[in-house]
């Protein structure tokens, strides 16, 4: 008897379930992903990031090793990573490593899921992964929701920097509040130490005795007990000009630090500041405590006390301290007593405009106030209302009209300030005051300054400037000039003229105007060649030359060749074009920054005949190491700076503290040159007056210099010492505009000849 034949195995139905449960369990179990990652063989010691599914509809916690670029995560079974769970989207989200990140991270990204991704309660889009991240498929609030964690530990030496960087930084929390808590004991804010109050007292030696340059204004200073007692404007003018998170911050502003440690870092150099208003009055009234010394010493010590100020006061306190006592220059201590003297009303009636134009000259105040310099007033004045605007502190219409209106100053004020002795000068030795001390210390007041200025010879380089452009500027088409003597031994401005009428112009040609210096540039190139060992009368062809894609004209006096001596004394360019040439522009680049020039020099053959910029200063700084045996001192007005609050006998300044002396610093007494190179280029220039290019600068003394001219003759130059008188003269003339004159460098040299005639005589 045979057997029946074996059953055929059953075929799976093929009629739906009768559930919905059921319809999802067989989904769940006909779903397989893309990549199978248990088969996947790992390193036993591989570190590979992973994602963990931390439950999903199975109830089970699943491992996923990312060693691919890129996964696709959902319910669908054409994902690389299948999520059973009908929370979970057909492709909910994908995962893609970022190679352009550091550790080279993976980034999620939301796939267009109907529940999303969300960490915590914050929904995400895209998200780079770290190290512990938690999420979850749809929201944390859902029994359903899929955990997911993403597992990728940084290497153990990474962990012990972190935790080293934690500890470090824990550690130098707990010094800074110690040493805070020690500093806090060292003063007292109550009561508040007394205003201190003492002007910017500018003098220079005449005979015996030192006399001041500015006639200081005579106000009693006054100190309004309310803010209401000043203008509503400048409390808004002051937050938008000098601190614009004052009513936010507790003294020392982080943002603001963070912002100038940026711009000073992009900019190379100390260009933005970070002082809150706080720390402007901590710095000035606790003057004895924080110091004046530039260091981050003080630094602390000035946010200590602005902390401590912020803790005991309010704001509306601190912000009468500051108005009440801030300097605003000429012996003129808080906006009541700069009211009185610039707009002769109380501070209480000030305009918008007026209390914006006192808030700008601020950083400036003896340099951008409006008698000294009008225009720098009114430019201050805007962008301190430009300010007020963009803060909302008032409307535009009320910016608009204060734009337009003019500064209006007190007769009284006008006829004051401009009773100052030699305007320029002056004005120059605050410029020169912001670099040794700092803008932030020089606000404050309260100094004595000493100057090196001779009245005479100032006298009579004015005199002689106004002479030459009031007899031949007309005929000779300029209408401006500059004229700066040095002491050269050490460096000393002895006159300095910036312009013909400084109640016209406060523009100082002499220390701020960039121009071309022609030919007188040509003695770096000389200088350079004989410190390289070339001897002064090695001979240089007169043929023409091209260099640089630039073509050169050969010698004025013909073919043949001319050595040092006559090539400086004729002012030959093809001669100095190819001694720069032998020598290297570099090396002149090099030896002219050593020899004091500042500005921006660029290193192409059209520099050795003046094409880059300087100031008449600068220049005649450097022409004077020639005739100090090649030592180079920095040109400066400024020989001393006391400190006029703290003296034994305020009639004696000879008992005041010293904060700053010339001679102590690194600018003094540096040997840029060898003394015979430096000795030989004075012979080469004594050529140039005894029967080259400067004949009209001739006075008999054993004078030394050399004449320049540039194109179209729009600056004529002669620069010249006295290397036995140890006095070093630079003459320019020209325009503001730069338009061409008729003259020549003799005009200069002769401008020249008739001032050290009259000075030396």
């Amino acid at each position: 008897m045979t057997s029946p034949p074996p059953k055929p195995p059953s075929k799976p139905s093929s009629k739906p379930p009768k559930t919905f449960l059921g319809s999802i369990t067989q989904a769940f179990h006909s779903v397989q992903a893309n990549v199978d990652f248990s088969k996947i063989p790992l390193k036993p010691d591989a570190r590979v990031p992973k994602l963990v599914v931390e439950a999903d509809a199975s109830g089970k916690t699943q491992e996923y090793p990312l060693v691919g670029e890129h996964y696709l995560l959902g319910r669908s079974s054409k994902n690389d990573i299948v999520v059973r769970s009908p929370i979970v989207s057909q492709t909910h989200l994908a995962l893609t490593r970022d190679r352009g990140l550091p550790g080279q991270p993976f980034v999620l990204k939301d796939k267009g899921s109907t529940n999303g991704i969300y960490r915590h309660k914050k929904r995400l889009s895209k998200r780079p992964l770290r190290h512990g991240d938690i999420l979850t498929l749809g929201p944390e609030e859902l029994a359903d929701a899929v955990t997911v964690r993403y597992i990728d530990p940084p290497p153990w030496y990474i962990t012990t920097l972190r935790y080293g960087v934690y500890g470090a930084t824990g550690f130098t929390s707990l010094l800074a509040l110690w040493i805070v808590g020690i500093e806090w004991q060292k003063f007292s804010i109550h009561p508040l130490p007394e205003s201190v109050q003492g002007p910017v007292l500018v003098t220079a030696e005449d005979g015996t005795e030192r006399v001041p340059l500015n006639e200081l204004p005579n106000i009693n200073h006054r100190e309004n007990s309310r803010l209401q007692d000043y203008s509503p404007f400048l409390p808004k003018a002051v937050v938008a000009s000098e601190d614009s998170r004052f009513y936010w911050h507790p003294g020392v502003d982080p943002w603001g630090i963070a912002r100038a440690l940026k711009t000073n870092v992009e900019e190379g150099g100390i260009k933005e500041g970070a002082s809150t208003i706080t720390q402007q009055l901590a710095r000035n009234t606790y003057r004895d405590y924080v110091g004046i010394e530039d260091s981050a010493a003080r630094k602390v010590r000035e946010a200590i006390v602005a902390l401590k100020l912020e803790t005991f006061y309010s704001k509306d306190s601190l912000m009468l301290l500051y108005l009440n006592r801030v300097y605003l220059g000429n012996n003129l201590y808080g906006f009541e007593d700069a009211s009185q003297f610039y707009f002769d009303k109380d501070a209480k009636d000030l305009s918008v405009g007026e209390a914006a134009t006192l808030v700008g000259i601020l950083p400036a105040p003896n340099a951008f106030n409006p008698v000294q310099d009008y225009q720098a007033a009114v430019d201050y004045r805007d962008r301190v209302l430009e300010r007020m605007v963009g803060q909302g502190m008032i409307s535009a219409e009320e910016g608009r009209r204060a734009r337009r209106s003019r500064i209006e100053i007190s007769p009284k004020a006008r006829e004051q300030l401009r009773s100052t002795t030699a305007p320029y000068f002056y004005s120059y030795i605050f410029e020169e005051l912001n670099q040794v001390l700092g803008q932030d210390l020089v606000r404050e007041g309260n100094f004595i300054v000493e100057t090196s200025i001779d009245l005479e010879a100032q006298a009579a380089a004015e005199s002689a400037l106004r002479d030459t452009i009031a007899n031949q500027g007309a005929s000779d088409g300029f209408s401006q000039g500059a004229v700066v003597t040095l002491n050269t031994r050490n460096g000393e401005i002895e006159a300095l003229v910036g312009g013909t009428d400084y109640a016209e112009s406060q523009f100082n040609r002499a220390s701020q105007a960039l121009r071309q210096p022609g030919s007188t540039f040509k003695v770096f190139a000389y200088a350079a060649a004989l410190t390289q060992g070339i001897p002064a009368g090695e001979s240089f062809s007169c043929s023409d030359l091209n260099w640089g894609g630039q073509f050169y004209a050969g010698c004025r006096s013909g073919g043949g060749a001319l050595d040092m001596y006559a090539g400086m004394a004729r002012s030959e360019n093809v001669v100095a074009i190819r001694i720069a040439q032998e020598v290297g522009l570099g090396a002149v680049v090099d030896l002219a920054k050593d020899m004091g020039i500042t500005s921006e020099l660029r290193a192409e053959p059209g520099l050795i005949l003046g094409q880059s910029e300087v100031t008449p200063l600068e220049i005649t700084g450097a022409f004077a190491a020639f005739a100090n045996g090649g030592i180079w001192n920095r040109p400066h007005g400024i020989q001393r700076v006391l400190d006029s609050g703290e003296c034994g006998d305020v009639e004696d300044p000879s008992t005041c503290r010293v904060i700053y002396d010339f001679s102590q610093s690194a600018d003094a007494g540096v040997q840029v040159l060898d003394p015979a190179v430096a000795d030989t280029m004075v012979s080469m220039m004594r050529g140039v007056i005894q029967g080259g290019t400067g004949r009209n600068a001739y006075i008999g003394r054993g004078e030394a210099g050399k004449t320049g001219t540039t194109n179209d003759n729009v600056d004529m130059w002669f620069i010249g010492y006295v290397p036995g008188d140890q006095v070093a003269t630079g003459i320019w003339l020209g325009n503001d505009e730069n338009e061409p004159t008729y003259g020549s460098s003799a005009r200069a040299a002769a401008l020249w000849g008739d001032y050290m005639g009259k000075v030396l005589r």
